[in-house]
């Protein structure tokens, strides 16, 4: 294992924690500054559209500027962010806090990995990324499940304004540790700024024509657009469902939650394993089948604990899926653009985040959380075959790639 490979596993940790320490009772946060169920979905749509308009140009910053530059300043903008959070009410701070939060995210969205994978082939690892992906997400879902329970007990004896004061704590401690264990690549990017100069629009320019231009990129953002309408609904309104069937405190929130991220974890130590004995898209397939049929059971489930099971093996499917996706688009995507192309997709999640939040989040509203999750599952069951179509189109383009490189040794 490399030092980039080592450091990357510790700062993707720290920097994922506090957002996700807070999820348990993150919507039920919302509600208390009288915020409807509709209106709470709209919070969230607010962020991922937010990250929509600021991720590609972050993530040019990155390619332009350095990618530990881009981290650090995400960590920071986040932590005041969670900052603002601690003293919201009502709709509009929420918003606002929420913006904040998203410059943030896009910060780091695309620089992390581009960092990583820049740093680890550097260093002479080339091996497929799929598996230092599913590593770090099994890394990352298992402090999560510490940080969750935590976040459930600290808001039933302290409040809310405690909970989001520990989470900015955790990105200031994210600055510090990328301040000084990163591998500082500015130098690197001086370099090809130099090689081939470019400004910040053409860096932008850049990325999403590579992405329009590239068949296989075109589909894996497609995919991650529709697979993310389908899963926020899921992600945001378990908390108040879970809530209103067990009238319990917000501890249950956060073994719930343990729980649910002990699934991701299984799920990403399956994709190794799963890879070995089946094709890419063979697997993605069977991960959106998966997890239509478990949504059904979680929207139909009268009592507590077989909704929560049915969630927990969602997540396990969710985490087995992203590492492969994530390694895919890496493997088609030039050094020089890493960080921009990455936010492309990242973008691709975060509009069709926000589109499944604002529609589904309507039936939601209107006729409840279950519904809304039948519709949900729905879209998963509809794009499972586009996974078979991903696989051809792949194939396709890996021949030409073939063809033109043969030619080009011929000549």
């Amino acid at each position: 294992m490399t030092r980039t490979e080592r450091t990357y596993y510790v700062v993707v940790a720290l920097w994922n924690l506090p957002g996700w320490f807070m999820h348990p009772v993150y919507p039920i946060f919302l509600q208390s500054r009288g915020l409807d169920l509709f209106e709470v979905g709209l919070i969230l749509a607010i962020f991922q559209f937010g990250t929509f308009l600021f991720e590609v140009p972050t993530g040019a910053v990155a390619d332009l500027y350095g990618r530990k530059v881009s981290f650090l300043l995400s960590c920071l903008v986040r932590m005041a962010a969670f900052s603002m959070y601690s003293v919201a009410d009502g709709f509009a701070a929420c918003a606002i806090a929420e913006l904040v939060d998203a410059i943030g995210v896009t910060l780091a969205s695309g620089a992390i990995d581009a960092w990583a994978v820049d740093g680890v082939r550097a260093e002479g690892d080339h091996r497929p990324a799929d598996r230092m992906f599913a590593r770090s997400q099994a890394i990352v879902r298992a402090v999560m499940v510490a940080g969750g329970v935590a976040c459930g007990y600290l808001a039933d004896s302290f409040g809310f304004t405690a909970t989001w004061l520990v989470a900015a704590s955790f990105d200031g401690l994210a600055f510090l540790v990328g301040l000084v264990a990163m591998r500082d690549d500015r130098g690197d990017r001086r370099a090809s700024r130099l090689a081939a100069p470019r400004s910040l629009w053409t860096t932008v320019t850049g990325g999403i024509v590579a992405v329009r231009d590239h068949a296989v990129l075109r589909m894996l953002c497609l995919l991650t657009l529709l697979g993310a309408a389908a899963l926020m609904p899921v992600v945001l309104y378990w908390p108040p469902r879970l809530e209103e069937m067990s009238e319990s405190g917000f501890w249950l929130l956060g073994w719930a939650w343990a729980l649910f991220n002990l699934g991701a974890v299984v799920g990403s130590l399956l994709v190794v394993p799963v890879l070995r004995r089946v094709r890419r898209e063979w697997a993605l397939l069977g991960m959106a089948v998966w997890r239509a049929s478990c949504l059904v059971v979680a929207a139909l489930a009268g009592t507590v604990w077989p909704m929560v099971g049915a969630i927990v093996l969602i997540e396990l499917g969710t985490a087995a899926r992203q590492p492969i996706l994530t390694a895919w688009l890496n493997e088609h995507v030039g050094e020089d653009l890493r960080a921009t192309v990455l936010s492309v997709g990242g973008m691709a999640f975060m509009l069709g985040g926000s589109l499944g939040l604002v529609v589904i989040g309507g039936v939601a509203r209107s006729q409840g959380i279950p519904a809304a999750w039948l519709v949900c599952a729905a879209l998963f069951a509809a794009m499972a075959p586009l996974y078979l179509v991903l696989g051809r189109v792949a194939a396709r383009e890996g021949s030409r790639a073939r063809a033109s490189a043969s030619r080009a040794a011929r000549a």
